[in-house]
């Protein structure tokens, strides 16, 4: 298992555990794990990126995948804790336009 689901105030917290590289090598087992949640309707997730250092096109992807299918399901995804080298590549692709990114935890928590 690669994420650590916890709940915390209505919203289920996935921790990427021993994950420092987000890549293609995860992505499948990722989405695995995260998509049939996403897929109940009314859901809010938040990915807490606080142990990755690195993301490729491949987690890239994912994720713009598993927020495609929460919004589908009327369900939110925020995302949180994310490292500087992570939110350049985000930047470089403008997806904190699309992204619901949120400095920290607890403002992830409170800003559903």
């Amino acid at each position: 298992m690669i994420t650590k689901l916890t709940e915390q105030k209505g919203c289920i917290i996935a921790e990427f555990i021993d994950l420092k590289r987000f890549t293609l090598a995860v992505t499948e087992e990722v989405k695995s794990e995260l998509k049939p949640i996403l897929s109940q309707e009314g859901n809010k997730m938040i990915f807490d990126f606080k142990n990755i250092e690195f993301i490729d096109s491949s987690g890239i992807g994912c994720i713009i995948s598993l927020v495609k299918t929460a919004k589908s399901n009327h369900s939110e995804i925020k995302l949180c804790n994310i490292s500087s080298e992570v939110m350049d590549v985000l930047e470089l692709l403008h997806l904190p336009m699309i992204l619901d990114i949120e400095p920290d935890l607890a403002s992830a928590l409170t800003s559903f």
